[in-house]
């Protein structure tokens, strides 16, 4: 499915939860920090290894919200929101990337503070392996990344939405839907397992959701989550599904860490021929990647820090 994804003027992303934090790093390029000239004392945010954003999208006199990914745990998750001065209320989607703990981790405690506050007539996106048990296994070593509960979910009045083709949230802002053309050099680890009729398989990651924004005279913003299918092969895909050439920005974990540096210099080089405006690398990024990015497009990167906001465009 490919649609022209209308322009929009404005989207900010703020990273409520992420694994590291700078509460000294000052403004850069496109991000604004959630410094100590910014509060009345040092900003008490917290990292983990986990990943969540506040998404405001906005086209003219209209703005959508958007709750995206949810950490690890929810103590850090409704912790970060409430120092970040976020109102639950004014969430117009809940999304999910992919059912890892440590993006679903703190999604019920989300809601169990906030939900009665919020909108009634909401919806929870995600893919239709979102509530799959998953693993990882290595050397015999078996551990359990979980299982998101459906049933949890809708117990919250959430109406769940299974998302398989790519989807409007609002103008100008959709999801991916399943990315089915993967590069060939970006596989997944083989130690990510998931559970299929009582058995642990490989895991495909094919309900795995990415945001896209079209920013007005800029091109693509593309907000990823760990990109289990390969960030390049999310970015080109951004573009068939949107029907938008240019990817301004991408940001999001890029699942490189522990990968090796030929899997790296194939990402970065890849990175260069796309001709990124901005990269911001978190969560899973993994230092390898992010000293490669540094060194290589530095002119494009910008580093990331639990509370930071990433505006792109008017």
């Amino acid at each position: 499915m490919t649609m022209s994804l209308p322009a929009i003027d404005r989207i900010s992303v703020t990273t409520v939860v992420d694994n590291s934090i700078d509460a000294l790093r000052p403004d850069e390029k496109v991000a604004r920090r959630h410094v100590p000239e910014r509060a009345p004392r040092i900003p008490q945010l917290r990292a983990e290894h986990g990943l969540a954003h506040h998404v405001e999208v906005t086209r003219g006199s209209e703005t959508a919200r958007i709750a995206f990914d949810f950490g690890l745990t929810p103590d850090s998750m409704t912790h970060n929101w409430a120092v970040l001065g976020l109102d639950a209320s004014h969430v117009d989607s809940i999304v999910l990337s992919h059912g890892h703990m440590d993006h679903y981790g703190g999604l019920e405690g989300f809601l169990e503070r906030h939900r009665r506050a919020m909108k009634r007539e909401l919806a929870f996106y995600g893919g239709a392996d979102h509530f799959a048990h998953r693993f990882t296994e290595r050397n015999g070593r078996r551990v359990d990344l979980g299982t998101l509960s459906r049933a949890a979910i809708e117990a919250y009045d959430l109406d769940v939405k299974i998302v398989a083709a790519p989807t409007v949230l609002a103008e100008g802002v959709m999801l991916s839907g399943e990315m089915t053309a993967p590069m060939p050099y970006e596989t997944i680890p083989p130690a990510l397992r998931v559970e299929q009729d009582g058995e642990l398989v490989p895991d495909t990651f094919i309900g795995e959701q990415t945001l896209i924004a079209n920013v007005r005279d800029k091109g693509l913003i593309v907000v990823t989550s760990c990109s289990h299918r390969g960030i390049v092969g999310i970015c080109r895909w951004a573009t068939r599904v949107a029907g938008v050439d240019k990817v301004h920005a991408v940001i999001g974990g890029f699942h490189l860490s522990g990968l090796g540096e030929e899997r790296i210099t194939r990402v970065v080089d890849a990175f260069r021929a796309l001709d990124l405006d901005y990269i911001v690398p978190q969560h899973c990024t993994g230092l390898e990647a992010l000293v490669a990015l540094s060194r290589q497009l530095g002119d494009q990167l910008v580093v990331s820090s639990v509370g930071s906001t990433f505006t792109f465009g008017a």
